[in-house]
């Protein structure tokens, strides 16, 4: 059984992490600032398109999203009829998702505060496992904790969904952003998921398929072309093995062995 903590977001004992600071302070205009404009909106429509494509979601299926932030994808999948449980360590940005699933009434989120590295759940709980826009923030020495981790909560044969930020976005692109803008020249390895270090972050599941998702400027061409036209142009692209790490970020399926 799901614990009681479910919706109880002040259960996570108090965090001096400031990186959790940072999404207490900014959770009411993270979204907006994000996912708005053309770019994030077409991105967050490519997430969504992956993961109704490789989850299949349908009523009956149990799936964790950690971090759900302000739940924007746990609670599009929840409309499909699945039960989504969302954790994260910010109440603020819970807060906000409390608020989406409650102008959704049809869906099945629910959301609890607590950590990605120690799961409040049992073993094989869950028929699913996804985790967005996180990874960039974790040393590399802990990342395959916490795929340990939600592999464990995670029911033998069922898949964890997990995206990096890539390293070769748009080329030049990547080059100033990490050289110049960021200025950590060596961060790459670190903000970024390079082709060698999928295997050993991935070690005792089965790497199923990676994607390459968001191609620059391809919110802006939807614009003026056509989303679904935007949309399978870049999904086509993020297929072929030599140029996904050219996309914004890239999605790996793993399964737990059965």
């Amino acid at each position: 059984m799901i614990n009681s903590t479910i919706d109880n977001l002040q259960s996570a004992a108090p965090s001096r992490s400031g990186r959790r600071t940072t999404y207490d302070r900014d959770a009411a205009r993270y979204d907006r600032e994000r996912y708005e404009a053309f770019e994030g909106r077409f991105f967050h429509e490519l997430e969504t398109t992956v993961l109704r494509n490789w989850l299949g979601p349908r009523p009956g299926l149990k799936i964790l999203d950690v971090p759900a932030g302000t739940g924007r994808l746990s609670v599009e999948l929840a409309k499909a009829g699945v039960t989504v449980i969302g954790a994260d360590i910010s109440a603020p940005m819970l807060h906000v998702a409390v608020s989406k699933r409650e102008s959704n009434s049809d869906g099945h989120a629910y959301f609890l505060q607590g950590s990605g590295s120690q799961l409040p759940f049992a073993d094989n709980t869950f028929d699913a496992v996804i985790s967005f826009k996180f990874f960039h923030l974790i040393p590399n020495e802990s990342k395959r904790a916490f795929i340990q981790d939600m592999a464990r909560v995670l029911k033998p044969g069922c898949p964890l969904v997990v995206e990096f930020n890539s390293p070769y976005y748009g080329g030049v692109l990547a080059l100033l952003r990490y050289y110049f803008r960021k200025k950590q020249p060596g961060g790459m390895r670190m903000k970024c998921i390079f082709p060698d270090q999928i295997p050993p972050l991935f070690e005792g599941l089965e790497v199923k398929r990676t994607l390459g998702v968001k191609l620059p400027f391809s919110g802006t061409l939807a614009a003026l072309l056509g989303r679904e036209r935007a949309a399978s142009w870049n999904l086509a692209f993020g297929r072929m093995w030599g140029a996904k790490y050219f996309a914004y970020a890239i999605i790996v399926e793993a399964r737990k062995q059965a």
